[in-house]
């Protein structure tokens, strides 16, 4: 029954079985017993050092570039150091060549013996040394098509358990008419922590550790765990990036705080916007989000939204006012969506929107809840601008997208699990999660499983 659970769960068979029989496989999948105690940043540190010194000891050359804590190695060398590698008992895990960029053969991950136990499977393949190997006589710089330029991330957080955010909530909530957007754009669901940022920067930090600044834009909230003196963390309040904060403020519509962010003082040309229910699963180089050229890499979708079963949800309503805004300026058209993951941006497109779209900019701005007629910027509208003045294009993302309030999630979280590690995935809590602290208990117990160390954002 188990073999026949495993094989099927990706389809009719697999949902057939019960919930208590995935919880159950769940459960048994989950990595328990590790340290959360220790910082992944000193795992990976340490590594690194270990597997350089003995590299030293053995008279092998390596380099440096333009990705931190990535050792440059050519053929022969290499091949002469995975011998004195497995004489003392390191562990190798080969990567993707993506995680080094186009000019390399192999990328490695290396544990020393003192972190064994992070290096059992390839989820902890970030903890690693990374060593990428190259053709012999083959330079170390850049490949013309790695992309090297600054890239800072930016997030949207909110505490919604915070007594005066709740109360100014409830307040405004009131005074919007019954019937003028869809239930779900009000429900508190939407704007349930579950300590979600805390794991998506631990998977940033292990697997994106090339992140320049990371920007956390709130409500004048920070979180209690995180240590916001980190020379890599700024916190930015509302009121600093809306250009008519008495208008607009408070805020409990994403959208609208969305159209803002471009406006971050400091913030790099490159960057990526990141919602705290995205993680990302395995190490990945800023290749995954830009051309060399510096264009954006985004992942379409495969629905259309003319063709979506409830046209009224705010992402429908959305695509379709985004769609109207480019036949407009460009006259073509749009027809497909785009997957909720992490998206790469660039502050000439949001300059290019918020000149040219100035009006649905200002009007999503002022609109507290999510609206029918508010736009969407950096996860659709910032990918067709891009399109369509040849600064982006369409790309590949291997992810996977959990919807905490829909049936089978036991069966789902099993499956992201026992993957061999996701690009990127989406935990997302729609509507219904927060009347079954069960269910998010299980998404804790996986990000706890998938990211038991501490990165250095927090205390």
């Amino acid at each position: 029954m188990l073999n026949l659970g495993i094989r099927g769960w990706r389809g009719r068979v697999g949902r057939k079985l019960p919930d208590s029989f995935w919880e159950r496989i769940l459960k048994f999948s989950l990595r328990k017993g590790l340290d959360s105690s220790e910082f992944l940043a000193e795992i990976r540190q340490d590594n690194l050092n270990q597997s350089r010194q003995l590299a030293i000891a053995a008279g092998v050359t390596f380099a440096d570039r333009s990705l931190p804590g990535v050792s440059y190695v050519s053929k022969s060398d290499w091949n002469k150091f995975t011998d004195v590698l497995g004489e003392n008992h390191f562990i190798l895990q080969q990567l993707p060549t993506e995680v080094a960029g186009f000019g390399a053969l192999q990328v490695w991950s290396v544990f020393s013996p003192g972190s064994a136990s992070s290096a059992r499977d390839g989820k902890y393949a970030g903890l690693g040394a990374i060593w990428a190997v190259y053709s012999n006589g083959k330079s170390f710089e850049p490949d013309i098509q790695d992309f090297i330029e600054p890239i800072d991330a930016v997030y949207t957080w909110v505490d919604s358990s915070d007594p005066k955010w709740r109360s100014s909530y409830h307040e405004y909530k009131e005074l919007i008419p019954a019937g003028i957007s869809h239930a779900s754009n009000r429900d508190l669901a939407r704007y349930t922590s579950r300590d979600e940022l805390k794991y998506s920067l631990r998977s940033l930090e292990m697997n994106l550790p090339w992140i320049r600044n990371i920007y956390i834009v709130s409500a004048g909230q920070v979180p209690e765990w995180l240590k916001s003196s980190h020379s890599k963390i700024t916190i930015i309040d509302h009121e600093e990036i809306f250009s008519s904060p008495e208008d607009c403020l408070p805020t409990f519509n994403s959208r609208a705080i969305e159209t803002q962010i471009s406006r971050i003082d400091g913030l790099s040309e490159h960057f990526i916007y990141v919602n705290d229910d995205i993680f990302f699963g395995r190490p990945l180089s800023p290749n995954t989000f830009y051309t060399g050229g510096g264009h954006v890499r985004y992942s379409l979708a495969t629905a259309h939204f003319c063709e979506a079963t409830n046209p009224q949800l705010a992402v429908n309503l959305a695509a379709k006012r985004n769609e109207e805004l480019i036949h407009k300026k460009y006259g073509r058209t749009t027809a497909l969506k785009f997957r909720h993951v992490a998206h790469p941006q660039l502050r000439a497109v949001h300059d290019i929107i918020l000149d040219d779209f100035s009006e649905f900019v200002e009007s999503t701005a002022r609109h507290k809840f999510r609206d029918s007629e508010d736009i969407s910027v950096p996860s659709s509208l910032a990918h067709y601008v891009a399109a369509a003045e040849g600064l982006g294009v369409p790309v590949e993302i291997d992810y996977a997208y959990v919807d905490l309030g829909r049936e089978h999630l036991a069966m789902n979280l099993t499956r992201l699990i026992r993957n061999n590690g996701r690009q990127m995935f989406c935990l997302n809590e729609v509507s219904t999660a927060s009347e079954n602290e069960h269910r998010g208990q299980l998404a804790k117990e996986v990000l706890d499983s998938l990211f038991p160390y501490k990165s250095s954002f927090e205390v």
